[in-house]
C-alpha cells in the first residue's frame, strides 16, 4: 500500500524522472536518503520503473494494439510466452470478449508481418484482432501521467 510520501514521489518522478535525490527530498522535505530508501523499495515492488519514452508514430514506426482470444491453453500461460517477443511492449490478461491485450511497435509493415506470424505460431493462439494507432490524441505512460488519471495511481481515496 502507497502512502502519501509514495504518491507525491510518484508524481514528482512522473514529470521529471531525471530529478535528483537532493531536488526530490527539498520539495518532500525530507532527506536523501528516505528519498532514495524509498524510490529503492518502489522498484523492488514493481511498483515503479524510470525510463525514457519516445512516440514511435513520429519516428515512422508502426504501432499496433493486439487483441487475441486463447483456446486449450490459459491465457496466462499463453502471455508467458509471448513475453521474450522483442516487438511486443505490453502484454495483458484482460477480460471480456478477448483474453490478451498486447502493444507492439514495429520498424515497419514488413516487421508487422513478421510479428503477426510469430503470435500465430504460439501455442493456444485462436485468433488475432489488429489495431493499427495512426495517431495519438492522449496516451498514459507520456503526458497522460500528468492527468488525474495519472497522480491518484494507488490512492485509495482517488475518485
Amino acid at each position: 500500500m502507497l502512502d502519501e510520501l509514495d504518491r507525491r514521489l510518484i508524481m514528482l518522478l512522473a514529470r521529471d524522472g531525471r530529478r535528483s535525490f537532493a531536488s526530490l527530498a527539498e520539495e518532500l522535505e525530507v532527506s536523501q536518503s528516505t528519498v532514495r530508501s524509498r524510490l529503492a523499495k518502489l522498484r523492488e515492488d514493481d511498483v515503479l520503473q524510470i525510463v525514457a519514452l519516445c512516440n514511435a508514430l513520429l519516428l515512422g514506426h508502426q504501432v499496433v494494439r493486439l487483441l487475441l482470444r486463447v483456446r486449450n491453453l490459459t491465457p496466462r500461460s499463453v502471455a508467458d510466452s509471448l513475453l521474450g517477443i522483442q516487438h511486443i511492449n505490453h502484454v495483458a490478461l484482460v477480460a471480456g470478449s478477448h483474453d490478451l491485450y498486447l502493444e507492439a511497435t514495429c520498424r515497419d509493415q514488413p516487421q508487422l508481418i513478421e510479428l503477426m506470424d510469430e503470435i500465430r505460431r504460439q501455442p493456444g493462439v485462436a485468433s488475432i484482432q489488429p489495431i493499427i494507432v495512426t495517431s495519438l490524441a492522449k496516451d498514459y505512460t507520456w503526458e497522460g501521467l500528468r492527468g488525474t488519471a495519472g497522480q491518484n495511481a494507488g490512492d485509495p481515496e482517488a475518485e
